[in-house]
């Protein structure tokens, strides 16, 4: 009887499947069986074979995926090997006596065959797969030592599961892929990264109040910023971490990208190259893929709404005018080219206009510095050293030095002066007896500080008043709860420090109140003086009742007097 009439006999003795399994997802991937091949119906079939493969998707779901491109030739060498235990198993169990022959009439013998272990590899080696062919016949079952050896002398040196080696030579599982090695990906390193503190845009914003008003003056265009801000935050890259395959061969990884660093003008790294800093006071702004900050904020317009209120911390030029209800603030120095309408320019240094003031009542011009100007009407100047100016007319200065109105016309008519030393023009008031208000030897900023240690000082008296009547009842009383007594405590502390403050304040106090000042460079000097003109220092008073020229009033003997130069 021929081998191959003995499988189809065997074939229709064995019951046909009552259900067919479902089949895998992706089957598509997978050929169908060639008709040829599936003439003999093992006990496994070889579609049955491929599910099982398949069905250790569930548990290997990464690794499988990559297993789809040799699943066809595994699954051709499964169907080839089941027919051959197949036929092993039909030669074993046939009658004594009955001769079994092939297809060309000569005797069916097959050979044991042990049991065999099949490595397949990806071609990016970073996982091996082995899946074990059962033996034949008698042959050899797996062992642990048949997958090593397989393993090693297909190169698989690295990341070898040893637990399911013993576990596939334990339970003898065949027929079964397995991912059984893995190696470690590279992991390439992160880039560099720039974290800014301030944006890199100009800002046009419009500031927003607490109850929801806008102030449309103020745009928030310039970003000013102190010695030792932080800009920004200089994240560096990291280093990439080598891999290693299954065949143990280095992956080599690829290490982040250092940022470019935005280090401009007067900006400065820290050691550690982390933070970039300013290195002096000024506005910041980002240009040329750099941050810089400048000293000096130069306006090419005027100061109006397209522009806003400017706070800056430096100096500042404005090429146009300044707007009527706007504000410039500076800590350092501010020059206009323009004119000066009713605004307001405060200025940690010294204040320059070009073109003048006429401040309709609201201009406002404050200096710690000295202030220039050619002419100014209806406003009001308060500096800590001297004005300059061509023409006043109808204006109030405070200023801790002199005035100087001695360019030009020199004209210097109507409102209050008070200066610290002396004032000098060219004219002083007109014919028509336009009154002059002069007050020499202590400016309205010495009297403004001693009105404020006055103050201070009553306000901290009357608060240590208080405490120390609340001290003395809890004194009075026999026993105090602990929240009591810790209010005492605090009470007793505070007391003493406001005592400390109380006397600095009297200090100073007494020191400018008994420091008389030194009247010698106190003057009003005029190649014309008009009446009125009043003038006053200390407790001496002066008024002009007739015009005068090339006159000179200063301080003698406790009264002022009118002389010539």
């Amino acid at each position: 009887m021929s081998i191959f009439e003995l499988f189809k006999k065997r074939r229709r003795e064995e019951p046909e499947e009552q259900e067919q399994p479902e089949q895998p997802k992706n089957t598509e991937a997978i050929p169908t069986p060639n008709e040829k091949s599936a003439t003999v119906k093992s006990s496994k079939p070889p579609e049955k074979l491929i599910q099982y493969i398949w069905e250790t998707r569930e548990q290997y779901p990464s690794d499988m995926k990559l297993a789809e491109m040799f699943l066809p030739s595994l699954r051709e060498r499964l169907q080839t090997y089941e027919i051959k235990r197949k036929a092993a198993q039909i030669l074993a169990e046939k009658a004594d006596g009955e001769d079994l022959i092939d297809e060309k009439g000569k005797p069916f013998e097959i050979k044991p065959t042990d049991a065999k272990c099949m490595i397949y590899t990806p071609a990016d080696k970073m996982t091996a797969f082995v899946c074990v062919l059962p033996p034949i016949a008698d042959g050899a079952e797996i062992s642990s030592q048949n997958i090593l050896d397989t393993l090693e002398q297909n190169r698989i040196t690295y990341g070898v599961d040893q637990d399911m080696v013993l576990s596939i030579a334990s339970e003898k599982t065949y027929s079964v892929l397995f991912p059984i090695a893995r190696g470690m990906p590279s992991i390439n390193g992160e880039d560099g990264a720039i974290t800014d503190h301030f944006s890199r845009q100009e800002d046009v914003g419009l500031k927003e109040d607490a109850h929801g008003n806008v102030d449309h003056k103020s745009l928030r265009r310039f970003h000013s910023v102190h010695v030792g801000d932080l800009i920004c935050e200089i994240t560096p890259p990291t280093e990439g971490q080598d891999g290693i395959d299954v065949t143990g061969k280095t992956l080599k990884a690829k290490s982040g990208k250092a940022p470019l660093i935005p280090q401009g003008k007067n900006t400065a790294l820290t050691e550690d190259g982390s933070q970039l800093l300013a290195t002096m006071d000024g506005d910041l702004s980002f240009h040329n893929g750099a941050f810089h900050v400048e000293r000096l904020l130069t306006i090419q317009e005027s100061v109006d709404n397209a522009v806003g209120n400017l706070d800056y911390n430096g100096d500042i030029v404005i090429q146009g005018d300044v707007k009527s209800g706007f504000k410039v603030c500076a800590t350092g120095d501010i020059i206009v080219r323009g004119m000066v309408e009713g605004a307001t320019l405060h200025a940690g240094g010294n204040i320059e206009i070009a073109k003048g003031m006429n401040g309709n009542g609201q201009g406002l011009l404050e200096a710690d510095g000295d202030v220039k100007i050619t002419f100014m009407e209806h406003s009001t100047i308060v500096c800590g050293q001297n004005v300059y100016a061509s023409t006043v007319i109808n204006s109030n200065i405070t200023c801790g030095e002199s005035l100087f109105v001695k360019e030009g016309k020199g004209i210097l008519i109507g409102g209050s002066i008070s200066a610290g030393k002396s004032v000098e023009a060219k004219r002083i008031g007109n014919q028509s007896g336009c009154e002059n208000s002069i007050k020499l030897g202590q400016s309205m900023l010495d009297e403004n500080n001693l009105d404020f240690l006055r103050k201070e000082l009553k306000e901290n008296t009357d608060t240590l008043d208080k405490m120390q009547k609340n001290i003395s009842f809890l004194t009075a009383k026999p026993q105090l709860s602990p929240d009591k007594q810790r209010l005492l405590e605090k009470l007793q502390i505070q007391s003493v420090l406001y005592v400390e403050k109380i006397d600095d304040i009297a200090a100073k106090l007494e020191e400018l109140e008994n420091t008389r000042p030194d009247f010698s460079q106190c003057r009003v000097r005029s190649e014309m003086i008009y009446p009125t003109t009043k003038i006053s220092l200390d407790y001496a008073k002066f008024t002009v009742r007739d015009a005068s020229t090339m006159c000179m009033i200063y301080y003698q003997d406790g009264e002022l007097v009118m002389g010539t130069f």
